[in-house]
């Protein structure tokens, strides 16, 4: 009984029965001001008049087979009336739907004594006969005329007309008495008990089933995957969406419910990122401060012992012990410089990409980027050539002159290369290696089966060119 079907259905089913009464009550009120309005304008005055016509000569004089015959003809006129395609009804039902006798016919003498009626006797009918002022009134008439209503109770609508009913000759022989007795719209609609309840609790039911069908199926199934993808959310689970391509508005909130779990995956990953980080510099900070002045320490005193004993024994032991502590502190220089860079935890293809990119933006020349390589290697291979290609560019900008250079990686049958090729001045038939040439050579040999070239290109520049091979366990398409 908590679930949101069940909460949307009865809501549907309450609003949906007052809905249909305030249709009903307006439609019955808005057809029972039309009628009034009619009968008001005369439609009922006309109604008698013509009724009173063919009343005088249907009327032979009064007798059995005369009254006989007038209870028939009160029937008729009656039901004539009230039809749904009669004079006052103007094709609506308002009249039946007010209350099952709404017109009283009666044929009276000239005195005013009833003759015949409908219903069928109307001594049972409750209504008001005209008295002896009201049939003086006018006798030489020959047309219908309305009555004033006697009736003070302040429920009902009554409108009485009377028409006087003459032979061919003229003479007076008798009246026609109409009576219209209707109660307020609302009054009926708190009152009578009609065929039409049973059919609106029977669309109400109708209603409220499909109401929780529909949204059984197609609106609480959907909210269930939004629950779930944020389910897994919040247990750090990101790899599952919503994946609602519906475009209302619920599918367009589930759109920007997976493109948010991007976004936060992202946020999560980048603060991730910033934390690993920050605990790496605080690391170098304290081997930088504790280990590494230890170690210099160390090599210092290593020294000092070294030329204190000269030529005694024990000073080889104590040149080997000096150089483990160098070693050592080439060791911890080389970690304390892994962990201070600061995009250590990226993918190598970022990582030159950033950089190259910085040198770009600072150097003013422009930078041409091809790194279609998705091979994952050691982080000895990666600090590599980062520096060989720190050392490229450094050259391009102090040496070349260029205004264009250009950084390709690719890998291809086992093997991968690395180009940085720059459109500067080149390198002259004469040009003498400098330290940089030699230090990116030395490390482009330290990898496996790793080769370097550098050489000067026709059209001006000089293309500087790693190639090594990949180890087959190391090749991870996903460490792009």
């Amino acid at each position: 009984m908590r679930s949101l079907v069940f909460k949307l259905a009865v809501f549907y089913m309450l609003l949906s029965l007052p809905s249909l009464l305030l249709v009903e009550s307006t439609t019955l009120v808005y057809e029972y001001s039309e009628l009034m309005a009619r009968v008001d304008e005369g439609a009922l005055v006309d109604a008698a008049n013509v009724a009173s016509q063919s009343l005088a000569t249907s009327w032979h004089g009064r007798g059995d087979n005369d009254a006989a015959l007038l209870v028939a003809w009160s029937e008729a006129l009656a039901l004539n009336l009230q039809q749904p395609s009669g004079v006052l009804a103007n094709e609506s039902y308002v009249l039946l739907e007010l209350t099952r006798a709404p017109i009283v016919v009666a044929v009276l003498d000239p005195y005013g004594s009833p003759i015949a009626g409908y219903p069928t006797s109307i001594i049972d009918v409750a209504m008001t006969l005209p008295n002896a002022a009201e049939l003086a009134a006018d006798p030489i008439g020959t047309s219908a005329r309305n009555l004033v209503s006697t009736d003070s109770s302040d429920d009902k609508s009554t409108r009485r007309v009377l028409a006087p009913v003459r032979d061919p000759s003229g003479t007076l022989t008798g009246f026609l008495y109409l009576e219209l007795r209707l109660p307020l719209p609302w009054k009926a609609l708190l009152n009578d008990v009609r065929f039409e309840w049973p059919i609106v609790f029977g669309y109400v039911l109708v209603f409220g089933l499909g109401a929780s069908f529909f949204l059984a199926t197609w609106v609480t199934r959907r909210l269930k995957r939004v629950a779930s993808a944020a389910t897994a959310w919040r247990s750090g689970d990101f790899s599952e969406s919503i994946g609602d391509r519906s475009r209302d508005e619920l599918g367009r909130l589930s759109q920007l419910l997976d493109h948010m779990a991007l976004d936060l995956k992202a946020l999560i990953q980048s603060r991730s990122q910033l934390a690993t980080l920050g605990e790496r510099q605080r690391l170098a900070r304290d081997l930088h401060d504790t280990v590494k002045q230890k170690a210099f320490a160390m090599n210092l005193q290593l020294a000092t012992l070294r030329r204190q004993l000269g030529d005694h024994a024990a000073s080889d032991r104590v040149v080997q012990a000096e150089r483990l502590s160098q070693q050592i502190q080439q060791d911890l220089a080389q970690i304390l410089e892994e962990l201070r860079s600061p995009d250590a935890d990226l993918p190598f293809v970022q990582r030159l990409r950033e950089r190259a990119q910085d040198w770009a933006k600072l150097s003013h020349v422009t930078l041409d980027l091809d790194l279609a390589s998705s091979a994952a290697l050691s982080a000895r291979t990666e600090d590599d050539l980062l520096h060989i290609v720190d050392e490229a560019l450094s050259n391009v900008l102090r040496h070349s002159g260029a205004t264009r250079t250009g950084i390709s990686l690719h890998g291809d049958d086992g093997r991968m290369t690395l180009e940085v090729v720059d459109n500067g001045r080149g390198m002259g038939a004469n040009a003498i290696p400098g330290m940089g040439l030699a230090n990116m050579r030395e490390r482009a040999r330290s990898l496996p089966d790793g080769g370097f070239t550098a050489q000067s290109v026709d059209t001006g520049g000089v293309r500087i060119r790693v190639a090594f091979r990949l180890a087959s366990r190391n090749t991870d398409p996903t460490l792009s």
